[in-house]
């Protein structure tokens, strides 16, 4: 019965998600290490991803004191996740999926415990069977990937753009979004965290605190404490400090919509960030919207080779002296263009695009 129990709680929570993770016994045996067997029985009445108060009364028989006590435990570990609706003022309870969702929940406080550390090498454990599981029936499983929408919205660093087309976006730079929102929060980026918890350093930044949340989604996290209240001086402090360490802005839209209002942003680097790592090992492709592209200029390129070495996607070479672009990878993140001293390199804006780079086949 026990095992039942944990194995509903990770279908639940897998349906929840965009990125089905293998029900092993590694899955089980982190959400078990996360909440108990009566957390685990109550996330079964998540027959769909977020449910309002209502909802959850009907499916569940606790009496009103101990379902409190119930949403208040799992929201402090992570498993879900709570934001009141603009248009009705409800408050609606959301299912955090193992990835994304659960991970960064448990790795974002920066908390470096015996439970932070298992958990750690529980998700290391879980993305190395789901590349497995990918690569075993990689074509079948590509196919599939291509028909789920990105997670993440790709927003250039501040650089310098050729204005082709008149702009598509509402705002497609990252310190105009931010002024979109009063409450902010800063937490640690739990990609480096966890990278950290298993021995290894990020080799772009030592510096953690970097993962920033807006609305909300802000007020979700610093409530529970996944977060701490900063300006939005300091949220754009920040990023210009992620922009020069050459960190990615990836952006997140609510319900994944981007008609819909960015509730979070990622500072993505190559050797940590969990997309890029998940790209690399060849368990995800790398899928994003983005409205920009780099462009070189032969001319003013003086092949000194710092693109090549910062461009998370590796798609940039040096070909006869001079910088050459791989339009297919290019997700429009503007590092190259950023950090090009000799000016060589500009961004173009392309209206938006979906990027899907296949992950390399591992032998």
């Amino acid at each position: 019965m026990s095992e039942t129990v944990w194995t509903k709680a990770a279908a639940a929570m897998n349906s929840a998600g965009p990125i089905p993770m293998p029900v092993t016994d590694t899955l089980l045996e982190l959400l078990q290490t996360i909440m108990d067997e009566e957390e685990a029985r109550f996330v079964h009445i998540f027959d769909k991803p977020s449910l309002n108060m209502e909802e959850i009364r009907e499916r569940c028989d606790l009496d009103e004191a101990s379902l409190d006590a119930m949403l208040d435990g799992l929201l402090h570990k992570g498993t879900l996740m709570v934001t009141t609706s603009r248009s009705t003022g409800i408050e609606v309870y959301t299912l955090m999926p193992p990835f994304p969702g659960l991970f960064e929940l448990t790795m974002v406080r920066g908390e470096t415990g015996e439970k932070e550390k298992k958990l750690a090498a529980l998700f290391e454990e879980l993305f190395e069977e789901l590349t497995q599981m990918i690569q075993a029936n990689y074509d079948n499983v590509i196919e599939v990937f291509k028909v789920i929408p990105p997670i993440t919205r790709v927003v250039p660093v501040e650089c310098e753009v050729d204005m082709k087309l008149e702009s598509v976006m509402p705002y497609e730079e990252a310190e105009k979004i931010v002024d979109k929102f009063d409450t902010f929060a800063v937490s640690y980026c739990y990609c480096r965290h966890h990278k950290s918890l298993l021995g290894g350093s990020c080799e772009v930044t030592d510096e953690k605190e970097n993962c920033l949340t807006f609305g909300r989604s802000a007020r979700f996290m610093i409530d529970y404490g996944f977060g701490k209240e900063i300006s939005a001086e300091e949220t754009k402090r920040i990023l210009k400090e992620c922009e020069e360490a050459g960190l990615v802005h990836k952006f997140f839209h609510e319900k994944n919509d981007l008609e819909r209002d960015e509730f979070a942003i990622c500072n993505c680097c190559k050797c940590c960030c969990a997309t890029f790592d998940l790209y690399y090992r060849g368990a995800a492709p790398m899928q994003t919207y983005t409205s920009h592209q780099a462009a070189v200029d032969g001319d003013l390129c003086n092949a000194c080779g710092v693109c090549v070495d910062m461009c998370p996607m590796e798609a940039i070479e040096l070909v006869e002296e001079m910088a050459c672009i791989d339009d297919q990878k290019c997700i429009g993140c503007g590092v190259c263009a950023y950090h090009c001293a000799s000016e060589a390199i500009t961004l173009e804006r392309t209206g938006i695009r979906e990027v899907f780079v296949p992950p390399p086949r591992i032998a």
